[in-house]
């Protein structure tokens, strides 16, 4: 008896842990430092993907890239894919970058307006098509600097 109510709580347990979570954090959480991104100098992100994992989103693998927003893009401002890493085994990823402050895109439009986007890929399994991979996508706005 004690061993089925012990069962009981665990299960009830498991899916409260879980609604701590956010919607958004299905797909990782991320942050970052220095924040505002001085062109140059190194920049530490740090994402999450705990809460991805307790919500049923495993990632298999993560993409960093940073963009200029689609209503302040021109349509010459390509995105910057600065990272594809295989998800941790830890749920943490730790990793540094620096970008290049002579890269034509930060020249030619020092004043552009960025986000970062932290898109995770998943394994989504169905009945009828078995498995497949599914990405979702995180934005965090950031502002880029020029190095003074």
């Amino acid at each position: 008896m004690m061993f089925k109510s012990l069962l009981a709580v665990s299960a009830l347990a498991a899916p409260a842990f879980a609604q701590f979570c956010a919607e958004a954090a299905r797909f990782g959480t991320l942050t970052f430092s220095p924040n505002p991104i001085v062109l140059g100098e190194e920049i530490t992100f740090n994402a999450s993907f705990i809460c991805a994992t307790d919500l049923g989103y495993t990632p298999v693998y993560t993409d960093y890239t940073l963009v200029v927003p689609a209503a302040n893009n021109s349509g010459f401002q390509p995105p910057v894919y600065f990272a594809r890493r295989d998800a941790p085994a830890s749920g943490i990823d730790v990793f540094t970058v620096t970008f290049d402050p002579n890269y034509s895109q930060f020249t030619t439009y020092p004043d552009a307006q960025y986000e970062i986007l932290l898109t995770t890929t998943h394994v989504a399994t169905s009945d009828s098509n078995g498995q497949t991979l599914v990405q979702g996508s995180v934005e965090y706005p950031v502002t880029v600097l020029q190095a003074s």
